[in-house]
């Protein structure tokens, strides 16, 4: 009898793998985006820092469609749903600045 471990192990080991990088491009065009658009303010000393924030994602994407004080509010032909949702992730998951600075 032949065993199936080896080639189910193989199988595993590439589901998560797969899983990993679709989790980094994830994140990677969330972080792409904030470069891009968000940190020209926010890294700037014109609008806050967002970064390493711990809050939920829902705060971002709320901010980011309706706007808030001085921040514009962004249109889905701006910003489409599927990118403002790998920003929120980003940001909701950014460690917090050394030395308490947020």
């Amino acid at each position: 009898m032949k065993s199936h471990l080896p080639s189910t192990l193989g199988l595993a080991m590439l589901a998560l793998t797969l899983a990993d990088t679709a989790a980094a491009q994830s994140v990677n065009a969330g972080q792409q985006f904030y470069q891009k658009v968000c940190a020209k303010c926010h890294e700037a000393g014109i609008g806050p820092v967002i970064t390493g924030r711990n809050l939920p994602e829902i705060i971002y994407t709320t901010y980011v469609r309706n706007g808030n004080k001085a921040m514009p509010a962004f249109r889905v032909t701006d910003i489409d749903d599927a990118t403002l949702k790998q920003l929120a992730s980003y940001l909701s998951n950014t460690p917090a600045q050394p030395g308490g600075k947020s």
